[in-house]
């Protein structure tokens, strides 16, 4: 992957401004964190959340600083006495991505690499993989999403557009990837929550039956995002904020103007 340019970084930097202020303005903070070991121990103390994705979790894939990070979104404020029992503030969204280099995602899937790779484990097959001669090769350095969770009070919100695409922006400053990915349940409702809610513009089916990563069958696509995409999406979203902002009464204008006559009236 090529090095991004300073008109990049600042691209970026626009546009996790704005995101950090939208955060704050909602009563949010974000914050980011390497060890996912804290995320694999978020994930086991939600009532019934069963699926704990082992391409994230530390004991089962080699995840370390250099190739993987979680982002962590709190309530800003808290209550007097959850401060007086120092208490964390509240967790109400996170998402988990690990780094991996390959010359085709698809062949780290069908070895199993990508659910499994800090021990040999005794028990392999073959991924099923669907219509492989038809997926897109995809390799380089790649990003690969997972582990998202939103509290169920704010699921529905735009939080989940935030912290998705915030995310990615990170992955492409920091660590350089030339592609996101991520793997979900192949239902017609996930296809559009991959595209309206996560806002990545493509996806594709990728594996039929035993999903190794859960034990069970599981059906699973694979959506997907060059890194060149991903820089034109932020640029716009960056110039459609410009125009809003833009947009506006400026402080001192028409509204302004008419207040000393409004005075005189009121005098008169």
């Amino acid at each position: 992957m090529s090095r991004l340019t300073d008109e990049e970084f600042l691209v970026i930097q626009e546009f996790i401004d704005r995101s950090r202020a939208e955060l704050d303005r909602r009563g949010f903070t974000i914050e980011i964190d390497s060890d996912l070991s804290k995320w694999v121990r978020l994930m086991r103390r939600i009532p019934g959340n069963l699926d704990i994705a082992s391409t994230h979790d530390p004991s089962r894939s080699y995840i370390r600083p250099d190739n993987a990070f979680w982002v962590i979104i709190r309530e800003r404020d808290q209550k007097l006495w959850a401060r007086l029992l120092r208490r964390e503030r509240t967790i109400v969204a996170c998402l988990c991505y690990r780094i991996v280099e390959t010359d085709n995602i698809a062949e780290e899937i069908r070895t199993q690499r990508l659910f499994f790779d800090r021990k040999p484990i005794l028990d392999f097959r073959p991924v099923e993989l669907v219509e492989p001669d038809k997926l897109p090769v995809i390799g380089g350095k790649v990003g690969l999403a997972g582990g998202f969770w939103v509290h169920p009070k704010l699921r529905g919100s735009k939080l989940t557009n935030i912290v998705a695409r915030v995310t990615r922006m990170l992955a492409v400053r920091h660590y350089g990837i030339d592609w996101h990915v991520s793997l979900v349940r192949d239902t017609a409702r996930r296809k559009a929550m991959i595209h309206n809610t996560y806002d990545v513009s493509h996806s594709v089916s990728i594996t039929r039956g035993f999903y190794p990563p859960y034990g069970r069958p599981y059906d699973m696509q694979m959506s997907y995002m060059h890194r060149d995409e991903m820089m034109k999406r932020i640029r716009q979203d960056n110039l459609e904020a410009a125009e809003e902002r833009d947009a506006l009464p400026e402080p001192g204008g028409q509204e302004a103007l008419a207040a000393p006559e409004e005075k005189r009236r009121l005098v008169n």
